[in-house]
């Protein structure tokens, strides 16, 4: 499974594939002069790509100290390549060129990672990856925390309840259209299920559609039926596994692949910045920080470049 993304962006590696793959996309989307576009895009959107490969292929062999810097950074060149699917121009202005995040230049006292946040700027490549790639709105100036992030990803929830850090979620099933939760799923939100039905159209803008064998069955936009885009399921990529949160405050209705992206600027910075801090934590592992981060990484690795060829691959489908 770990070079299944990688194995699936290779097959764009040819300016011929790539340039009939954008001119496709772009007629898709009613864009003018799709040819044309395509054919100035075609070698920047390959050139984006090897350069994310070339950054993970050394963060696959390097140190825990520099891993973060260098996972960092092939996010953003695997991002700017997607960019180009649904911005031509981009970058038309040196606004969207600058990371997009900030989070606090000097760490208190007994700093902890997981309690650290980061904020989402007005400019930047992130805030035009949230409005052009995936079109969402009202997360100008927003602030997250690591808390709020990591429990967005299955993965790491072993280590958080191995930690007595709880994030209770519970299975989901996606077939035939249809997003399945056990009825039980309303207990969990201390409600009925009638409730639980009311608060989950008002809330995700799901449509019930009916109750059967023990599932509440629901319907929704065709971005929730993709991990790659689904802002309210989460995905366990080795089980291939959904789930969903068991607690209504989970709910950030963020993609996981921006959720990544925000937890590795926050870790670039301090393996760049605060020095300190950071070999304090390698070396002693004196806090639950460091198993989350050595975890967050692993799983980095394998899941975002999966995740962004998933998102160029059902643009080429749809």
């Amino acid at each position: 499974m770990q070079n299944k993304g990688w194995k699936e962006l290779e097959l764009f590696y040819s300016v011929e594939t790539s340039q009939h793959f954008l001119e496709m996309v772009y007629k898709n989307q009613d864009m003018e002069d799709p040819k044309r576009n395509s054919y100035k895009n075609g070698e920047r959107f390959i050139f984006f790509l090897k350069h994310a490969e070339a950054f993970y292929k050394q963060a696959k062999i390097a140190s825990l100290e520099i891993k973060p810097i260098l996972l960092f950074y092939g996010m953003a060149q695997l991002l700017k390549a997607c960019l180009l699917t649904t911005d031509p121009s981009y970058p038309s202005h040196t606004s969207v060129l600058a990371h997009g995040v900030t989070t606090r230049k000097r760490k208190k006292q007994n700093y902890r990672f997981y309690e650290d946040e980061v904020k989402v700027q007005r400019n930047g490549l992130c805030m035009h990856v949230v409005q052009s790639l995936f079109q969402l709105q009202g997360l100008r100036d927003e602030r997250f925390s690591m808390k709020q992030l990591l429990s967005k990803i299955p993965e790491i929830n072993k280590v958080l309840s191995f930690q007595r850090k709880q994030n209770p979620m519970v299975k989901a099933v996606v077939q035939d259209g249809l997003i399945w939760l056990p009825d039980d799923t309303a207990n969990a939100y201390n409600m009925s299920s009638k409730r639980f039905v009311e608060h989950v159209e008002y809330h995700l803008n799901w449509t019930f559609c009916q109750e059967n064998e023990g599932c509440l069955i629901f319907s929704s936009e065709q971005k929730e039926y993709q991990p790659s885009t689904s802002t309210s399921l989460l995905f366990e990529l080795e089980s291939e596994t959904y789930f969903f949160p068991a607690e209504r405050d989970r709910f950030l209705k963020l993609p996981e692949l921006l959720v990544h992206y925000l937890i590795a600027y926050n870790l670039s910075m301090i393996a760049r910045y605060e020095t300190e801090w950071w070999y304090d934590l390698l070396l002693q592992c004196a806090s639950d920080d460091y198993v989350l981060i050595q975890q967050f990484l692993h799983t980095a690795e394998v899941k975002f470049p999966y995740y962004i060829a998933q998102l160029l691959l059902q643009k080429k489908t749809s």
